[in-house]
């Protein structure tokens, strides 16, 4: 693994510290923290894409798909803040095991110092949830995993991929391909929960020339169109295409958003 840099902030630890965790240095606070004056919903953002996939993967769980893979996981960032306090959302394995007590759950992240974080949570735990290191960018790859096909995944079955505030982190194109590649590979009947950035216009340009600034991992700004283009070819559970703090609320399908920023989240299924 490589040294720790500290100097240099790192997408992880700034979505840890929006989410009021302490895997989190300087220069990651000083980066978020510039990124909230171009956007100040950014750290509520955060909690309201985490509640969106915790209520999203109970759903999915709910019409029996006992398998997930969450993609680009970042750092475990714990969900209670205070001792004694209610959990502000759940971790995958969690909310699947929820529903379903023998889900198989893959944590799958491109960083070494977040897979080691989570491996080192789940040491104790079940053989079933498993952390991996991981590139979204190479699917099969992904999919392929001995130790995800250890834990007792298999593509034979029905099974869910979270790709949950990732995907802004590719260009509009290689998204869709993401995307359109996992579909194929999984079973009829299998699920999608994506959850994707979003603010209209220069808004959003400038939203992503802020972030880039930061010397952090590049961000690009989808158009409206595109994120519903990350849906073609599956089937839109009814909520459609919405804020991610309103899913599974339903209103008019795949609705063009407000002038505000907003996470563009949605569920589909593989028919």
């Amino acid at each position: 693994m490589q040294p720790l840099d500290v100097t240099r902030p790192n997408t992880a630890r700034m979505y840890d510290y929006w989410l009021g965790g302490k895997d989190n240095y300087a220069a990651d606070r000083a980066a978020a923290e510039a990124i909230r004056r171009q956007r100040p919903s950014i750290a509520q953002q955060a909690l309201d894409n985490k509640r969106f996939q915790t209520r999203a993967i109970g759903h999915v769980a709910g019409h029996g798909v006992r398998q997930f893979l969450d993609i680009g996981s970042g750092l475990p960032t714990s969900p209670v803040r205070a001792g004694g306090a209610e959990p502000l959302w759940l971790p995958t394995h969690q909310a699947a095991r929820a529903v379903i007590p023998g889900a198989v759950v893959a944590y799958v992240d491109h960083d070494p110092v977040a897979v080691a974080h989570s491996q080192a949570l789940l040491a104790s735990g079940t053989s079933q949830v498993v952390a991996v290191a991981g590139d979204m960018r190479e699917p099969e790859k992904i999919l392929a995993d001995p130790a995800i096909a250890a834990a007792g995944f298999s593509l034979a079955e029905p099974a869910c991929v979270v790709l949950c505030w990732v995907l802004h982190f590719l260009d509009a194109a290689a998204a869709r391909d993401v995307v359109a590649r996992f579909s194929r590979a999984l079973a009829p009947g299998s699920y999608l929960i994506i959850s994707v950035g979003y603010a209209p216009g220069q808004a959003g340009a400038q939203f992503a020339s802020t972030y880039n600034a930061q010397d952090g991992t590049r961000i690009y700004a989808h158009t409206w169109s595109e994120i519903t283009a990350l849906f073609d070819g599956l089937d839109l559970e009814p909520a459609g295409i919405v804020d991610a703090a309103s899913w599974p609320a339903a209103g008019p399908r795949d609705a063009r958003p407000g002038p505000g920023s907003m996470i563009a989240a949605g569920v589909a299924r593989r028919g």
